[in-house]
């Protein structure tokens, strides 16, 4: 049986994580990551001449890790999903995805013969009435990630949003047993995903990630991006470093960010009937000196940075990359290789 690769094609990196479940116990066996070799690759427009390059990208990555007649599981980058909380009369299995299209026609943005739609029935109360999570994706979005795949030797088996796969990753971790919110930090993008009693309630996606807070480290100390970008590593958030430079030149990009958690945190809480209890950073970005503290501090919740092998083997792979203090910039890539296995 062909084993199972999670594959995490980012806007600036792409990477690959493989587990599997040996005796009863996950295992890490392939975790790696390669740079893209065009940032905002799907941005371009280019399609053609980038698809080629992201092909042999993905098949130099693969090589390096020895990956070899795998079947591969990714996801669609969540600024490019339109997601939707749905409630629905009692309806029959067969009659869902009727109403969903009908429903659809409120909040996709695009001609209905265009996309695809998926959903996950998250409740049925005692009248029978449900509630739905439905994912709506254009079908040339769809098509080109398939392509791109086989152009690489890689079987594409499943294709799912980013939340399903970070939702594995916390039940994984810290479990689901409450009102939790993933906030993941990409370089260019982030998202918000908030999770209750395991089912997916919202996601939103945002333009601004780590680029953003380095970019604004380099305009307003003058900076080069690769010099800011270390000092932001290395300062972050703290207030007691550099004099509070570094923390006053994010600031407002941080703000923001925290101002679009806290919007989240409101509409879990209206919608659930409870607050959000833990908000859990993944993605690049989670382990920014100050920012856990920070975020607890003007937000009032307790906050934790991922640690997506915390609960998986990882002492029969050598690698590179010390996975307790980087491997929260895998968790959608573990998230992906965990279908099916958890």
């Amino acid at each position: 049986m062909n084993k199972t690769v999670g594959v995490d094609v980012g806007m600036n990196t792409i990477k690959m994580v493989q587990i599997d479940k040996v005796e009863g116990k996950l295992v890490l066996e392939i975790v790696g990551e390669t740079r893209t070799p065009v940032a905002d690759w799907l941005k371009s427009n280019d399609k053609n001449k980038v698809l080629g390059q992201m092909v042999e990208a993905m098949k130099g990555l693969s090589r390096d890790l020895k990956i070899r007649n795998c079947q591969a599981v990714t996801c669609l980058p969540e600024d490019e999903i339109v997601s939707r909380l749905v409630r629905l009369p009692p309806l029959k299995e067969t009659e869902i995805m009727d109403a969903l299209r009908y429903e659809a026609e409120t909040f996709v943005p695009y001609p209905l013969e265009q996309v695809s739609i998926d959903y996950e029935v998250l409740e049925e109360d005692n009248s029978g009435r449900l509630t739905v999570f439905a994912i709506a994706a254009k079908n040339d979005l769809i098509n080109y990630y398939v392509k791109m795949f086989k152009m690489a030797g890689l079987e594409l088996i499943a294709l799912e949003s980013p939340a399903m796969s970070l939702r594995r990753i916390v039940s994984g971790s810290v479990g689901l047993n409450k009102g939790v919110l993933v906030l993941d930090l990409g370089e260019k993008y982030s998202d918000i995903v908030a999770i209750n009693k395991g089912n997916i309630y919202l996601t939103r996606s945002m333009s601004m990630g780590g680029e953003s807070l380095t970019r604004a480290i380099s305009i307003n100390l003058g900076l080069d991006m690769a010099s800011a970008e270390e000092y932001k590593k290395a300062y972050g958030m703290k207030e007691l470093e550099l004099e509070g430079k570094i923390k006053e030149a994010i600031l407002p990009v941080f703000t923001d960010m925290a101002e679009e958690i806290r919007k989240a945190m409101g509409l879990f809480a209206e919608d659930q009937g409870g607050a959000v209890e833990l908000l859990i950073l993944s993605g690049g970005g989670a382990n920014m000196p100050g920012l856990a503290e920070e975020l607890t501090r003007i937000l009032g919740v307790e906050v934790q940075v991922i640690q997506p092998f915390l609960k998986i083997d990882t002492s029969r792979l050598t690698v590179p990359i010390n996975l307790m203090a980087e491997g929260c910039r895998f968790s959608i890539a573990a998230g992906l290789a965990l279908r099916g296995l958890i």
